[in-house]
């Protein structure tokens, strides 16, 4: 009795050992699965790899040879032209068999195809690039653009002065200054205006700010005598001001002419109506010009002015007002003033620069504020627009400024 106890469980401590090593194969064999699954993912991640690699170089090797072509530096070729130059004309179809670089994971063809734009002018480029990838499935890349056709030397001429002066900036300073103003060669300029009896404005060259205003020199002093040491001793450097400059042209006859007017001048002075006016330093302005001191005269040019208005003490200083000419016969038997003015960028409004009826936080200078003074009896002329291809060089279009 006792043995076949022991037998019986003998027989069971087998058939769980058996159960515990079907146990362990199981295990080993999902094991295996999983490893074999992981080979594969990382073969794949591998391939991913060198592909995101090849595409990258394939796109570089796309837009290097775009920008090559953008590259070149005459329109045609000549005898003379040195063999490596690359002129427009030599925008081709061409194909390179091994085009990429030495440490590489891939051989690389690029093929360009070039064909003529619809205006018959430029040239439409699509740059093509094959390889071979590493799984042995062949791979392209297309890329397309656009080759204007553009003369190389215009863009050089942008640096190379125009009859003498430079393109930049008139004596390399802000264009506001005015030309006659000299410069005194430490970052400011002095200009006497015309009638202006003793005063003298220096300008900030960078800003084109008025930053002093000068008294004391005679009426026959003019701005070319004047020096640094001159201004030492008479200027008031606590001076903030904004030029306001332009023309004063005439055309009285029987049909205003606002493109070629000729008029001779008549005696006035410029004004300016600041608001409100208690907001400003006195005086809140001082206007000068060359205006005939009578009626009977031959000046057929017309009248400069140059206004200094002294702005506000706002953040950033600043004025609103109306420039007007003062001292005119306005009306029935007289004058009527016109302003050149339109909406020149086209952004729907007429801005400060473009000479609007009243100026409106005004706070750099002012250039170009013409007029047109013509008969009374007359309508300010619609004048024409700015357009080179009919020999149209400014826009002439004016507007009723004071009646």
């Amino acid at each position: 009795m006792k043995r076949s106890a022991a037998f019986a469980s003998r027989r069971s401590h087998l058939a769980q050992a058996g159960v515990t090593l079907l146990e362990a194969l199981v295990a080993l064999l999902i094991m295996a699965f999983g490893m074999v699954a992981l080979i594969g993912m990382q073969g794949n991640m591998r391939r991913s790899a060198d592909f995101a690699k090849q595409l990258s170089e394939a796109v570089r090797l796309a837009q290097r040879e775009t920008e090559t072509l953008r590259a070149y530096s005459m329109l045609s070729r000549d005898a003379d032209t040195p063999a490596q130059t690359l002129s427009f004309d030599q925008i081709v179809n061409a194909q390179s068999a091994d085009a990429g670089d030495a440490v590489r994971n891939a051989v690389y063809s690029v093929r360009r195809n070039v064909v003529n734009a619809p205006d018959g002018i430029n040239k439409i480029v699509a740059v093509q690039v094959g390889w071979t990838d590493r799984a042995g499935v062949a791979q392209t890349l297309l890329l397309r653009s656009f080759v204007a056709r553009v003369d190389p030397r215009l863009s050089a001429a942008l640096t190379v002065p125009a009859d003498g002066e430079p393109t930049r900036r008139p004596l390399d300073r802000a264009v506001a200054i005015p030309f006659d103003a000299k410069d005194l060669g430490d970052g400011r300029s002095v200009f006497k205006p015309p009638n202006s009896g003793g005063v003298a404005w220096i300008f900030n060259n960078l800003s084109g700010k008025i930053t002093s205003r000068c008294t004391g020199f005679g009426a026959n002093v003019d701005t070319a005598s004047i020096t640094a040491a001159d201004v030492a001793s008479r200027c008031d450097n606590n001076v903030t001001a904004y030029l306001l400059s332009g023309h004063v042209r005439f055309s009285t006859g029987p049909t205003p002419d606002p493109e070629a007017p000729s008029s001779t001048a008549l005696p006035l002075e410029m004004a300016v109506d600041v608001t409100p006016a208690d907001a400003h330093p006195t005086p809140a302005y001082q206007c000068f010009d060359d205006a005939p001191p009578s009626a009977v005269n031959t000046q057929t040019e017309g009248v400069r002015y140059y206004c200094a208005v002294y702005p506000n003490s706002a953040t950033p200083p600043n004025w609103t007002g109306v420039l007007r000419i003062a001292d005119i016969s306005l009306g029935a038997g007289g004058y009527k003033v016109c302003r050149y003015s339109a909406d020149y960028n086209g952004d729907g409004r007429t801005a400060n620069d473009e000479h609007p009826q009243q100026y409106t936080n005004v706070s750099r200078a002012l250039v170009g504020q013409n007029f047109l003074v013509i008969a009374a009896s007359n309508t300010c002329p619609v004048g024409r627009s700015f357009e080179p291809s009919a020999g149209v060089f400014f826009n002439s279009a004016t507007v009723q400024h004071q009646p």
